[in-house]
This record gives structure tokens, sequence and C-alpha cells, in this order.
């Protein structure tokens, strides 16, 4: 593995663990979603959990690093999904474009995961749920227990 792969698989990692730092994991109820995308959910399961080294460029590398640093920051609330998890933060403008643009890079290189970003009332937290098909809670909780 040459030493690119290993700052882009490091770089995977640390987002990971970014999610759970100072958060305590809270089972959580998640509704059904449409019928529209339980289609589209159901493909995802055969998708294997791998990530694409050379699906961002170095400066979307680079960017993504800063939008990882900048959204996960703080001490977000994390609650635990059946299929994932997902992550309660403060709803301002700039988080919304921010975990909208992260998103943007995000499944570029790790297309096996489902993002789904909920923006309620301005008072209201701001939520990215991060799931997948099988294995990819089990693949984010492995990598959270490296902490």
């Amino acid at each position: 593995m040459n030493k690119s792969n290993s700052i882009v698989i490091r770089t995977s990692l640390i987002y990971l663990l970014l999610l759970t730092i100072g958060s305590a994991l809270a089972l959580q109820k998640k509704a059904a979603p449409p019928a529209s995308r339980n289609a589209e959910r159901n493909s995802m399961k055969d998708q294997p959990i791998a990530c694409n080294l050379f699906g961002l460029t170095a400066a979307e590398r680079q960017r993504q690093q800063e939008l990882r640093n900048q959204i996960f920051s703080g001490t977000p609330t994390v609650r635990e999904l059946k299929d994932g998890y997902a992550v309660g933060l403060t709803s301002t403008k700039e988080n919304i474009l921010n975990v909208a643009e992260f998103i943007s890079l995000e499944r570029v290189c790790c297309s096996f995961f489902h993002f789904d970003l909920e923006v309620g009332q301005s008072d209201q937290p701001l939520w990215l749920r991060i799931t997948g098909g099988n294995g990819v809670k089990e693949f984010l909780k492995t990598e959270l227990m490296k902490k």
C-alpha cells in the first residue's frame, strides 16, 4: 500500500472516530423510509464495504478534511440507529451548507454509506444520518471502538 492510500484510509478512520468524541450512544427508533426509497436501500445491501481511495482529488480530500473538522469539532449528539448512526448538530446555515458539501464528497469515496440530512426549525438540531446495508453499522462501530 502506498503512502497516499494510507493517508486516505487514516482520514476515513479519523472521520469515523470524530463521530463519537464526547458523545454517548442512545437507542433511537427510526421511521421506515418511504416506499420509493426501500428499493434504493435494498440495493445497497449488496454493496461491498470498500472505500474508493482514488475517488477524490488531493484538493477534494483536503476540503473534505476541513469540512470534517468544522462539522465534528464540537460535541455532537450521536444516536444509534438500526442500520447506522445519527449525528445531531447545531442547526446553523453554515452547518447545513458544510454538511451538504461534506456528503457530496464523502459519498464519492464511501459509496456504501447512505446519508440523510434532516433540517427542522432553526431551534432544532440538524440531523445527519449515516446508514447503509449489511455490515455498515458494524463497520462504523468497529472504527468507533478504536477511539
